[in-house]
């Protein structure tokens, strides 16, 4: 079944007014291919094809958009304000095959011919691309991972030269029981070469050993032990091209060994509370390691470090391999939920407290800096589907000013509902260790349906940062980044919408102003499993007039696993970069 989709229609302050026509053509039961052809009144017309395909083993697909416009070129922070007609594009392709049992791999490619093209074709608004190959093996008992990654950062004042490229990145993992005190072992192995064209350059390998206890005491407590040693070897050239001497460390050949012990407490008390069911939890740990040459080893990725509840009683709070805490620390903490008909309250609060004065690494305006650190909370309550509310916060325990203060609330069902989310970060950090400063967000999406098949909907995204919060900033303290206000019509069959955006930011040749867009697609229904990624609008034969699109696909071939090429975590120095939407629990 092949033929010509519905036209999209849509008109933007970057290319006017926009036809949009599709062709699909169905090869085969598991493969299709899908060719648009763009034209706009302000730019030259635009190619897109996308071809996917489900095999016996896996799933990819194949997407590449062409055009040749003028552009106004940003590279390295310089915008070229003359401008130039050229080439420009992207291709996104990514995919999964399971090879056996044990074996797959997963490999995408996300390029672009320059950082603006993406916006102003209104294609996705991420601020880098990431491509990667992984080669896993998994059983019960181990892990094998042979990687690869690059990135293109879109971000205007940041050059591509000083973006890592890691290849290859090597893990090994396995559990081993403890056949003579009932724990369990983990044996780990890791290397890592980082390469950068114009900057610093670091390899690393390590080999770790940790033993773990748990065990219940006739009170209830629960109680586990931990040990764990490694030895790490570095290498590392260019040092001087890195500016943060907390990252740089010592160039040539470097050596590290570590040693820790640590103990954890747990005693759940459970009783009636509130017509329901509570369970209150102290919990305490101490964790013991030598002190650390950490400064000597270069810093790759434990940048974006901030206490928070997920990291309270972690053995080390560093969130990668390179930074390890040492010292000796007492941390304490309580987690208190309550259950009754259809509601779940469930709340964290803890601190941690250093048992030496020795100098740390850790930088200050992360809540780790001093002996004694922030507390931090969390808070989640929810009512059945319908109601989903999280506060998370950090205090400063000297002042008890609120460093972090960030909830997200979700209200109604999958058709009527509104979103809500608030961030504001008071971390009064250094300009010279993070990207991310002082900074306070206001997000909110909602959608109303009525009439069985109608709905109306919008969203906003206000940034609320003021020149006191941030002197670089340039917000007013209400400063709307964009806003989209619509009404959608939706049945079994069609989806057709109206949509209103505006966008309050210019970048190169990505204007701000007003965007429309007429969307139409036919939906799938019908037979066969539902596919582990969306297979898209399907075309109706010319003939037809009416009718809902009905693709099937085999169940075996439904079962392969697919993913985005965006959804693998980062092997790199994460950007530490607050998003509209994003949530940190």
């Amino acid at each position: 079944m092949s033929g010509f989709l519905m036209p999209d229609i849509k008109s933007s302050p970057s290319n006017g007014f926009e036809v949009a026509q599709a062709y699909y053509w169905k090869i085969a039961e598991n493969r299709d291919l899908t060719g648009t052809f763009s034209v706009f009144t302000e730019a030259a017309p635009m190619g897109r094809l996308e071809y996917r395909a489900l095999t016996e083993n896996g799933a990819y697909q194949i997407t590449g958009y062409a055009t040749a416009s003028q552009k106004i070129p940003i590279s390295d922070g310089r915008e070229d304000v003359d401008g130039q007609r050229a080439f420009r594009g992207y291709i996104f392709a990514n995919g999964r095959f399971q090879l056996n049992d044990n074996w797959s791999v997963t490999g995408s490619i996300r390029r672009a011919t320059d950082r603006t093209f993406l916006r102003r074709y209104d294609i996705n608004r991420d601020d880098r691309l990431r491509s990667m190959v992984e080669l896993e093996r998994i059983d019960q008992d181990s892990y094998f991972s042979l990687a690869g990654y690059a990135t293109q950062t879109l971000v205007a004042d940041r050059k591509q030269g000083l973006i890592p490229i890691a290849l290859p990145v090597v893990e090994y993992r396995r559990r081993l029981e403890d056949p003579l005190l009932g724990g369990r072992f983990e044996l780990r192995a890791n290397s890592l070469a980082i390469t950068r064209p114009d900057g610093q350059d670091t390899q690393r390998a390590f080999a770790y050993g940790e033993w773990s206890l748990r065990r219940l005491t006739g009170m209830g407590q629960e109680i586990t032990l931990t040990g764990l040693v490694r030895g790490d070897v570095y290498h590392s050239r260019q040092n001087e091209l890195t500016s943060e001497d907390l990252y740089r460390g010592m160039s040539g050949w470097q050596g590290r060994g570590v040693a820790t012990a640590a103990i954890d407490v747990k005693w759940p008390l459970v009783g009636q509370a509130f017509g329901g069911t509570q369970v209150l939890t102290p919990r305490v740990q101490l964790v013991a390691s030598p002190k650390i040459r950490n400064l000597d080893i270069p810093n790759e990725d434990s940048r974006a470090i901030e206490l928070d509840t997920g990291n309270l009683f972690a053995i080390n709070r560093f969130p990668g391999y390179d930074r390890i805490e040492d010292g000796v620390r007492f941390t304490y903490g309580l987690d208190w939920q309550f259950e009754r008909s259809r509601w779940r309250i469930k709340t964290t609060v803890g601190q941690s407290v250093r048992l030496n004065n020795r100098a740390t690494v850790l930088p200050d305006g992360t809540g780790l800096a001093n002996k004694t650190s922030d507390i931090v909370g969390r808070t989640e309550i929810r009512y059945r589907d319908f109601i989903n509310f999280i506060h998370r916060f950090r205090v400063d325990k000297d002042t008890f000013a609120v460093r972090r203060n960030e909830f997200d609330a979700v209200i109604g069902n999958t058709r009527t509902y509104l979103e809500v989310g608030y961030t504001k970060l008071n971390r009064d950090i250094s300009v010279d260790i993070e990207d991310l400063q002082d900074r306070e967000e206001l997000r909110a999406a909602g959608r109303l349906a009525f009439a069985r098949y109608w709905s109306v909907f919008g969203s906003a995204v206000v940034n609320m940062t003021d020149r006191q919060e941030d002197p670089l900033n340039g917000s007013d303290g209400f400063q709307p980044l964009r806003t989209r206000i619509g009404a959608a019509y939706e049945d079994d069959c069609i989806q057709l919408s109206l949509t209103w955006r505006r966008d309050y930011v210019a970048l190169g040749d990505v204007r701000r102003g007003d965007s429309f867009q007429l969307g139409f697609t036919l939906k799938n229904i019908g037979g066969g499993d539902a596919l582990p990624f969306d297979f898209g609008p399907l075309a109706l034969p010319a003939k037809a007039a009416i009718g809902c699109a009905h693709f099937r696909l085999s169940r075996r071939a439904a079962s392969a696993t697919y993913y985005a090429a965006d959804s693998f975590g980062e092997a790199l120095p994460r950007m530490n970069r607050l998003t509209a939407g994003q949530k940190r629990d």
